[in-house]
């Protein structure tokens, strides 16, 4: 009985170790701006937004950008680039999934718009692969 007590207090303390990882990896040159190109998808609406475009979004508004995430600015904010500009992003280490993606790694990244012209920010809710 007293090895059963001392399971089911250890038990919780386990879950810790299974904690997601992943992240940014900096260090990499994201591809030249004028070579990005997201290509032939099948349809005109792609449902993505320009990062020139949400800089002038209503507060609050939900946008997807797809990019490269650039450099890690300071703790959940890292910088983002598309072909038309770049944006500060803040990503949750949650968002990552224990994925970790480089500056040469295309990613999608869907969140809500906060901010006005250069000081326009997105909170991340999610970063997947295009």
């Amino acid at each position: 009985m007293n090895k059963v007590a001392w399971v089911a207090m250890l038990l919780p303390l386990s879950f810790g170790a299974y904690a997601e990882t992943g992240g940014f990896e900096a260090g990499k040159t994201p591809p030249p701006q004028h070579k990005e190109d997201a290509g032939y998808k099948g349809s005109e609406d792609t449902a993505e937004t320009p990062v020139k475009l949400i800089k002038d979004f209503r507060q609050g508004g939900y946008a997807t950008l797809e990019g490269y995430i650039v450099k890690k600015v300071k703790g959940d904010m890292y910088q983002f680039r598309d072909a038309t500009g770049t944006v500060n992003i803040e990503a949750p280490a949650t968002t990552f999934k224990g994925k970790t993606y480089s500056a040469e790694d295309k990613v999608r990244v869907s969140g809500k718009v906060f901010g006005k012209g250069e000081n326009t920010h997105l909170k991340v809710s999610r970063i997947d692969e295009p």
